[in-house]
């Protein structure tokens, strides 16, 4: 019998017992298969035991990364171990409240909000502590600042080096990551240019302070970047690949650098693909799971541009979290839809693909309670 007796274990919450079952709800894949719908299923799972430097979660919002749980569906890539396993967890990140901790925890107490990687979609979720973010409250800004914001940040800063008067072009930068793209180059002093789908995008793009925008379905990017950047963009935050990717190098400067995110209309979801893919003189996807870092000419390509010195995004967390707190760095939770509950995961997914949300997509799986 594990840590959590079959009667279940009330724990002290600064003086108010909260109580955690003996068993919780999760997302399992029994197998791989065609997509994150089709390998899906809510299990009942026993609470498990704790180890050294562990804590338990109770999840109250999971993030949503469409091309990641789809590749961790398939079994593609880096989730090629996938295949071999007889189940496996479903969910990249989320925030919640510790409801208990293992010996030698000492960083966070129970009752602390606190960001995590893994396992999501679950009711609780166990995570090693010291890679936890103390977070004041169990939000869903919160859930969509620990990796989109993030990434936005290590790959700005650290892999690009945007620096002040650069002219810094952000594709789907309504999106998850891109927003925040968005935010990290107007605050190294970049002029930004956004692309988008819609007039709400547009509006969203608006109020960060992009300087232009374009809205990919009623003008032509091509065009309107030889008008706005006739010399091309210093920097490139690129995550849709595709015929996009092309316009993008053909737009980019001659020593300029392009920062990989994604690949997003070549992912199996899209039915167009194909034809996606071979629209554009790279082999994207290669690109982005080996993380290449190639030369077109002078110009720099890093392939899934996230550093490659672990150490040197230390600093980010600590950078995402202060200027989050001081108003300077804004996250925004897609409002055109609600998702609630593990039954809704799928649906969340499917609504973040099909690229008409604005901002990050975050499913409510718990309460803070």
């Amino acid at each position: 019998m594990n840590a959590f007796a079959a009667v279940g274990a009330a724990l002290l919450v600064s003086g108010v017992h909260a109580y955690v079952p003996t068993t919780y709800r999760a997302l399992v894949a029994g197998s791989v298969g065609s997509s994150f719908r089709d390998v899906a299923r809510i299990t009942e799972q026993p609470m498990p035991d704790l180890g050294a430097d562990e804590v338990l979660i109770k999840v109250v919002y999971a993030g949503v990364n469409g091309g990641c749980e789809t590749f961790r569906a398939r079994g593609e890539f880096a989730f090629a171990s996938n295949r071999e396993l007889e189940a496996f967890g479903l969910g990249a990140e989320g925030v919640g409240i510790v409801a208990a901790a293992g010996p030698g925890v000492d960083n966070v107490e129970i009752g602390d909000a606190v960001c995590f990687v893994g396992n999501g979609f679950a009711q609780y979720t166990k995570a090693t502590a010291r890679m936890l973010w103390k977070v004041p409250q169990a939000t869903s800004e919160m859930a969509a600042l620990r990796i989109s914001a993030l990434t936005a940040c290590a790959m700005m800063e650290i892999t690009g080096k945007v620096r002040a008067g650069e002219t810094v072009l952000v594709t789907a930068a309504a999106g998850g990551a891109g927003h925040f793209a968005v935010q990290f180059a107007k605050l190294a002093g970049c002029t930004v240019i956004g692309t988008c789908s819609s007039p709400e995008k547009a509006r969203a793009l608006c109020s960060l302070g992009c300087d232009h925008i374009i809205n990919h379905r009623t003008k032509d990017v091509g065009e309107a970047l030889q008008r706005i950047a006739p010399n091309g963009v210093d920097v490139a935050f690129e995550g849709v690949g595709g015929k996009m990717l092309q316009t993008v190098l053909e737009h980019l400067k001659e020593d300029g650098r392009l920062l990989q995110v994604g690949y997003i209309s070549e992912y199996p979801h899209n039915p167009n693909r194909k034809e996606e893919t071979a629209s554009n003189e790279l082999e994207a996807s290669s690109l982005f799971w080996s993380s290449k870092t190639i030369k077109r000419g002078k110009q720099t390509i890093y392939g899934n541009a996230w550093p490659k010195d672990f150490k040197a995004v230390a600093g980010c967390k600590e950078r995402v979290l202060d200027l989050y707190a001081s108003g300077e760095l804004k996250a925004l939770v897609d409002e055109k839809h609600t998702f609630q509950g593990l039954e809704s995961v799928s649906d969340a997914i499917e609504y973040m693909l099909s690229g008409e949300a604005v901002g990050k997509v975050v499913v409510q799986v718990g309460d803070s309670e």
